[in-house]
């Protein structure tokens, strides 16, 4: 049966300051990797982003937008779906949200004052998607990891930037859950794209990222892009950072 692959994480020169690569630079090689589309993901203003903060709500949004809306104009031109996400950072976890737009973050300036939970609340409340991205990875620069099952809709499980064994935990803690789960790339340099490129394959090519957001909350019409080792659930070691797992039942929100 034919699939239609997509890339789910993906950082582009415009707003993530850890991008090496223009989002027009993306297109052909995702197309001729095979890819159907992409959805960019850029780093959001509480992330690594390269928009300063001294400019108006208005303009930092603008110029946070100007990756995909480059992205989308080249894809038109050249067969390649081109959708719109971010990723939201609350310091060492990070969220990607699909199903939010422009105008949306324009209307809503109040978002940069939110806790985590209320950013899930907001977005679940709209129909929108939140996605964990790589929740168990370990790096220098962080201290802890901070899990919240009952706030989010899903977790990233596959991570082309991972160490297998993160991902390993990550689709343990999903399956625990009953989460839903994701794969992406993460990725923030073109010359990337190869053998190790991630992404999602869908029974259908998505007209939307409405489409994309139905599929993942119904766990259905997809599989995910990993190596083998990726997709195994073995018992995990425990983490060498400590795991903050907050309850249903617990009141404090992730700021």
């Amino acid at each position: 049966m034919h699939t239609y692959r997509y890339e789910t994480h993906l950082h582009t020169l415009e707003a993530s300051a850890c991008a090496k690569s223009w989002a027009v630079d993306y297109i052909l090689p995702y197309r001729e990797a095979g890819y159907s589309g992409i959805i960019v993901t850029d780093h959001f203003f509480n992330g690594n982003t390269n928009i300063p903060a001294s400019l108006s709500w208005e303009e930092q949004v603008r110029r946070f937008c100007r990756g995909y809306e480059h992205a989308k104009a080249r894809g038109d031109r050249e067969g390649l779906s081109v959708f719109f996400g971010f990723e939201a950072c609350f310091t060492e976890d990070e969220y990607l949200i699909y199903g939010l737009d422009k105008e949306w973050l324009l209307d809503n300036p109040s978002i940069m004052e939110w806790d985590q939970g209320t950013l899930f609340d907001e977005v679940d409340r709209v129909g929108a998607l939140m996605i964990q991205a790589h929740p168990f990875r370990e790096r220098s620069y962080n201290f802890g990891i901070h899990l919240h099952p009952y706030a989010v809709h899903g977790v990233e499980v596959v991570n082309g930037a991972n160490d297998v064994v993160f991902d390993q935990r990550a689709r343990c803690y999903a399956e625990q859950y009953g989460l839903s789960m994701t794969s992406g790339t993460d990725i923030h340099d073109v010359s990337k794209i190869g053998a190790d490129t991630r992404g999602m394959a869908f029974d259908y090519p998505l007209s939307s990222i409405e489409e994309f957001i139905e599929a993942v909350k119904a766990k259905a019409h997809y599989t995910l892009l990993a190596t083998a080792e990726h997709a195994n659930t073995p018992p995990p070691v425990e983490p060498d950072l400590p795991v903050h797992l907050f309850e249903r039942t617990d009141k404090k929100r992730r700021a």
